[in-house]
Parts: structure tokens; C-alpha cells; sequence
């Protein structure tokens, strides 16, 4: 599940991590597995928390799902996500319980525009996320693609 915390002026909250193996770095929204007897709401509220130490994550609105293949840490990772959109005030976020791994790559946390996400040549996941936030947010969810 992702997690697209996006503040009053229409920002979204992306992590800046590191890959272990190949040190090559990227952007991605908050988020993570769903743990065995967790809704998708209650896993957000505490993926949030885990990473960015926000205590009170209001109801998210499914807005996308994709599956999706990536290699990180020189393995092959498949993943089905589902989307969440979490209006949130802005925050300073400040991990509570990141993984080791997460500890190991995580470098910090920016605040997007979708204008500054479409201008961008850092890598972004998805590369579309600009586009994708921009569209969300004047018209409406659509599937990622």
C-alpha cells in the first residue's frame, strides 16, 4: 500500500532513500505491507506512524491500484499496491519505527508540488508521479499506468 499524504497547499510527502547495494537514490511516497488482521485503513495509520511519526492519519480515499516489479537491494521485488489519498496538515516528519533496512536507506523527506514532480530529473517512483498527482487532484483517482 502507498500512501499519499498531501498537505493543504497540494504537496505530497516523499522519502529520499538510498539503495544499499548500488547507492543509487530515489523518491517514493510513504507506505508499506498490510500485517496479518490489518484493514488497509489501519495499516496506513500505522505505516504513517512507523515512518514519519504522524499520530493522527485521517481516513484515506482508495484512489489507484497497480502491480508492480522493481529490484532494490539487488532482489526482485513484486508488490500489489493500493493507493490511499490522506489529506493531512503539514508536518515535519520524524520516524518512530523505521526497519533496519529502512534505517539503512532512508534519507530524508521533501514535500512535492506536482509542477516541481513533473520538472524533476530525480527518480521518482512511479516516473509518472507528477502527471499522476496533478491529474488526481483537478479531475478525479485514475489507475496509475
Amino acid at each position: 500500500m502507498k500512501l499519499l499524504l498531501v498537505d493543504p497547499t497540494d504537496r505530497l510527502l516523499l522519502i529520499h532513500a538510498k539503495d544499499p547495494r548500488t547507492s543509487a537514490e530515489c523518491w517514493y511516497p510513504v507506505g508499506g505491507g498490510i500485517e496479518p488482521g490489518e484493514t488497509l485503513q489501519s495499516a496506513a495509520a500505522r505505516e504513517a506512524y512507523e515512518e514519519t511519526g504522524l499520530t493522527e492519519l485521517p481516513p484515506g480515499e482508495l484512489v489507484w491500484r497497480r502491480d508492480h516489479v522493481y529490484e532494490y537491494d539487488g532482489r526482485r521485488v513484486d508488490v500489489h499496491e493500493e493507493w490511499l489519498l490522506h489529506r493531512v496538515a503539514h508536518f515535519s516528519p520524524r520516524p518512530t519505527a523505521l526497519t533496519e533496512h529502512e534505517a539503512r536507506s532512508v534519507l530524508g523527506f521533501e514535500w512535492w508540488s506536482a509542477a516541481a514532480l513533473g520538472r524533476t530529473t530525480a527518480t521518482v517512483f512511479p516516473p509518472n508521479l507528477g502527471r499522476l498527482l496533478a491529474t488526481l487532484l483537478n479531475d478525479g483517482a485514475y489507475g496509475p499506468g
